[in-house]
């Protein structure tokens, strides 16, 4: 059975969900905890470096374990680094998405994860959480060599699932990359699980997708 989008005789045939946000959240503590590993008053400084030193990698220009490795050097925690790392091990998997998710393959629709992602958790989200299972296709920002501000990650998804663009529907709890995608014509909702199921079934529902329950 398909969905259509209301006034689109030709339909959603794809839902691209994103990852953090939407399917998952970072364990409570998790930004207390990586900051623990300076100072106090050096932990603002020491996250915007680490945020800053991972964008290399989210592109696929290099590991994050790398990154990492330079980043400890940098700050002084040298021989930390697995413990580091061990917090892009780390999430909550909602289960009402994944509820909602399953719901939309029930209707027909194939669903893809998009997101911005270092090797290290991509390979965590994929294989030990489960994605690369729950998921038709896992497209990950480091594998593409560019993040989701940029159409060419949509472009890629796009010529990937041999789908023009109105056919796609993307879940992103991020403005920036729902824009990126409506320009390119993907119709796009925001949203993040803290506006709770409820809202994202109705946002679903007015873009035609109305899911049973």
């Amino acid at each position: 059975m398909s969905a259509s989008l209301a006034g689109d005789p030709g339909g959603v045939r794809a839902v691209l969900i994103d990852a953090d946000g939407v399917l998952q959240l970072n364990p409570p503590g998790w930004d207390d905890d990586v900051r623990s590993f300076v100072a106090p008053d050096r932990a603002d400084a020491f996250t915007e470096d680490l945020w800053a030193a991972e964008k290399a990698a989210l592109r696929g220009e290099c590991s994050f374990v790398d990154v990492v490795r330079e980043v400890a050097d940098r700050w002084g925690f040298t021989g930390r680094e697995d413990e580091l790392l061990a917090h892009w091990r780390r999430v909550e998997v909602s289960d009402e998405t994944l509820a909602v998710v399953r719901a939309l393959r029930a209707l027909g629709l194939a669903c893809h994860l998009v997101t911005n992602q270092n090797d290290v958790r991509a390979a965590y989200l994929r294989d030990e959480v489960g994605y690369g299972d729950l998921l038709d296709t896992v497209f990950c920002s480091c594998e593409l060599g560019t993040t989701k501000d940029d159409p060419a990650f949509f472009e890629h998804v796009r010529a990937t699932l041999d789908l023009p663009y109105d056919a796609l529907l993307l879940v992103d709890d991020g403005p920036a990359y729902v824009e990126t995608a409506q320009a390119l014509g993907i119709r796009a909702v925001g949203w993040e699980i803290p506006d709770g199921v409820a809202a994202l079934r109705a946002r679903l529902a007015a873009q035609g997708l109305r899911l049973p329950g």
